[in-house]
């Protein structure tokens, strides 16, 4: 960041990726019933799909730039759900994944933890989902992932043009998509709980059907963000050549 070509080349990526993030956020809801957000009028993204793609590309700072600014831009049109705090699960994303890609894992383990600990100790979470399954339970295993030592691989995986960059690639989407479910659920919390008045049991209902779906949902966006991340880096490599 200190060299001046270096820092013009960052800003320009998080502009361009910004640019693209807009749109992304101000499309219409790829898959409405998957994707509708329960218990408030909002819903998720298509610019989801893209988060993993911009850590890898626009890097920790160019990325946290892109996801800001993306999604400030995209207020006027969709319309800020929590309290204009909305940019924050996109960028705890790109900020974990980009944490993860500069070899720093340790302070991604540290956001990851904090933030999987404010959720737990917040009274509108819902601990259990269904008898003595935890309603975080691929929250945590996300954490143990995260906390294993093939972390320490994905830097030097990624530049890898076999099996092994598809896996780095899908343990960056899928821990960074975690890390923004987790805080997209805190905000939930801090609007519909705190700022609207509403009792956690209201809360801990939307939670129980909530519990059925995040997976799933999960899993798409992993998926598709690996499939993007994947191809876009590859063609990449390829024009290089």
């Amino acid at each position: 960041m200190r060299n001046p070509r270096a820092k013009s080349r960052m800003i320009a990526t998080a502009a361009v990726f910004g640019a693209l993030y807009f749109v992304l956020r101000s499309l219409p809801n790829p898959i409405p019933f998957l994707f509708q957000m329960i218990g408030i009028s909002g819903r998720f993204t298509a610019g989801d799909f893209l988060l993993t793609t911009i850590a890898l590309v626009a890097g920790l700072w160019g990325g946290i730039l892109s996801v800001f600014v993306g999604s400030v831009l995209a207020y006027p049109i969709s319309g800020p759900l929590f309290l204009g705090l909305d940019f924050l699960p996109g960028v705890v994303n790109v900020l974990v994944a980009g944490l993860i890609l500069e070899n720093h894992r340790r302070i991604a383990q540290a956001v990851y933890i904090t933030v999987l600990l404010l959720f737990l100790a917040s009274p509108y979470s819902l601990l259990f989902g269904y008898s003595y399954v935890p309603y975080a339970w691929l929250h945590i295993v996300a954490l143990a992932v995260l906390l294993s030592p093939v972390i320490s691989r994905v830097p030097e995986w990624i530049i890898r043009k076999d099996n092994r960059q598809l896996a780095a690639i899908a343990v960056l989407a899928f821990i960074g998509t975690m890390a923004q479910h987790l805080t997209g659920g805190l905000l939930f919390e801090l609007t519909v709980g705190l700022v609207q008045g509403n009792s956690p049991s209201i809360l801990r209902n939307d939670w129980g059907v909530i519990f059925w779906l995040y997976p799933t949902e999960r899993f798409l966006i992993t998926a598709i963000s690996t499939v993007i991340s994947v191809g876009l880096i590859r063609s990449m490599a390829k024009l290089r050549m």
